[in-house]
């Protein structure tokens, strides 16, 4: 069996979004880390199938991500993977995207700004558009510019989203959930009729393709190993030992084996099911996007 692989490369973040519950506390990987994950990468590369940068704002520690590439391109080749808010992109990032990336998350919202015209120069520039996915986050009071932010993107030939409301804010009314829901139904049924719109929270046959929560591995910043990157939230900060499974210097992957990771997978969501639980305006988001989950995958088994 083949893991994939999150590093945390760093807790700084050049955004400051209303809603973000992670922990900024500006740390970079540290030298003697870098050393452990490419070693690390040399001794399990059997076992590694996508390699992901992870972090607040990953492309802030870009000269350790290129560090990371050059001394371990040759044992996984093409599978690597980030998250990004896209601010900071220049040519010499877009050049490794091309050469060295299966897929690029661009993690937008509402609360910041995003380049289009510049994202459409480097997309014509570069042979990037069948590696990009945008999370396009929505917060509350923001939906309508979310939309928009949508509909520009799709304009743009780009095909690959995961629409993310905002979870774990008490600020959801119900006029906000309302609108919410227009604008999810507006998107569904535009994936109804453009069979090359790919939705991944909602279309549950896509979440293999992605791969987005199976065999994954998250490798803190202090090199650490859990089962989830939820550790590295306020939220979810007092279930680390919980989900702690050991230190990178003598991790092996071949040890996990065929491990499904089952019982972690229960545990995490019996924990966000008590969270939700505990706020009314988080039962009824959910409420909206199992919905809509069910509205479409029903809509497109007929």
């Amino acid at each position: 069996m083949k893991f994939n692989i999150i590093l945390h490369i760093t807790t700084s973040c050049n955004y400051n979004c209303s809603y973000c519950d992670v922990i900024k506390d500006k740390k970079q990987i540290s030298s003697k880390s870098l050393e452990d994950i490419l070693e690390f990468i040399k001794n399990n590369k059997d076992y590694i199938d996508r390699f992901k940068f992870f972090g607040w704002e990953p492309l802030l520690a870009w000269n350790n991500i290129i560090n990371i590439i050059d001394n371990s391109k040759k044992f996984i080749w093409n599978n690597f993977e980030i998250v990004t808010n896209t601010s900071l992109l220049n040519d010499e990032i877009w050049e490794y995207f091309e050469k060295f990336f299966k897929i690029i998350f661009f993690s937008i919202d509402s609360e910041n700004n995003f380049d289009y015209e510049k994202v459409e120069e480097f997309i014509k520039k570069y042979n990037l558009q069948n590696k990009i996915y945008f999370n396009l986050i929505i917060s509350p009071n923001k939906e309508k510019n979310a939309l928009e932010q949508f509909y520009k993107l799709y304009n743009l030939w780009f095909r690959w989203f995961n629409i993310l409301p905002v979870y774990i804010t008490k600020i959801w009314t119900e006029e906000n959930l309302k609108v919410l829901s227009k604008i999810m139904k507006e998107i569904l049924d535009l994936s109804l009729i453009d069979k090359t719109l790919k939705l991944y929270w909602f279309q549950e046959n896509l979440w293999e393709e992605l791969k987005l929560a199976n065999n994954t591995i998250f490798v803190d910043i202090d090199s650490k190993i859990y089962y989830s990157d939820i550790v590295s939230t306020f939220t979810w900060k007092k279930v680390k030992q919980d989900l702690f499974l050991g230190n990178l210097k003598e991790f092996n992957l071949e040890k996990l084996g065929n491990y499904n990771f089952k019982k972690e997978k229960g545990f995490i969501s019996k924990l966000e099911e008590n969270i939700y639980n505990k706020v009314k305006w988080q039962r009824q988001l959910q409420k909206v996007m199992n919905y809509f989950s069910e509205y479409l995958n029903k809509k497109n088994a007929k």
